[in-house]
């Protein structure tokens, strides 16, 4: 009898330590699955309030070069630098889900993420503008390009997006090319 209840104790113990073992290797690997969707819906919700802002402040860049004012083109242009970089460290946590092991060592996928050449752009532009040395035509086409490249990927709605991360640097380096123009003739 006692030899009994130490077998039946130990099937227990066996049979419970293997539950324990499989329902933990569930349980973590269902964690691990829902910190990857929390990650992704914040990174989708913090990309489309960027693309919303860079839409609204490009348009509103643009609206003000037609009216003249440059006092409302300014804040705009310095609101749209700032909406550029939080699009970047977004574009930066969209590489590190999507490319995990080649982020950030890999010079390719890091100039995914990089919104240096907008950047660049807008402040070259502004300075040009309130200078009153720009090229306006220049201005408002990187602008145009800058609003048309975010209306496109707000519509989309699909980030984090491998296509989104390798669509920005063909727009990187149109921006670039256009900032000669903007302080040339």
């Amino acid at each position: 009898m006692k030899g009994r209840i130490i077998l039946a104790t130990l099937a227990l113990i066996v049979v419970g330590g293997v539950l324990y073992h499989s329902i933990g290797e569930y349980g973590s690997q269902r964690f691990i699955e829902g910190q990857r969707d929390r990650e992704e819906l914040c990174i989708h919700q913090m990309t489309s309030i960027a693309l919303s802002d860079i839409r609204f402040h490009s348009k509103v860049a643009l609206e003000s070069l037609e009216q003249n004012s440059t006092e409302t083109f300014n804040l705009s242009m310095v609101e749209l630098t700032r909406d550029l970089s939080r699009l970047e460290s977004n574009l930066v946590r969209s590489a590190m889900l999507i490319f995990p092991e080649d982020f950030p060592d890999n010079a390719t996928v890091a100039n995914m993420t990089k919104n240096d050449g907008c950047i660049t752009f807008i402040e070259v532009s502004r300075d040009a503008v309130l200078n009153g040395t720009a090229n306006i035509p220049a201005v408002r086409e990187g602008l145009d390009m800058i609003h048309n490249f975010v209306v496109k990927w707000r519509e989309n709605g699909k980030y984090p997006a491998e296509e989104l991360l390798r669509a920005n640097p063909e727009l990187q380096r149109k921006c670039s090319a256009l900032i000669p123009e903007v302080v040339g003739p």
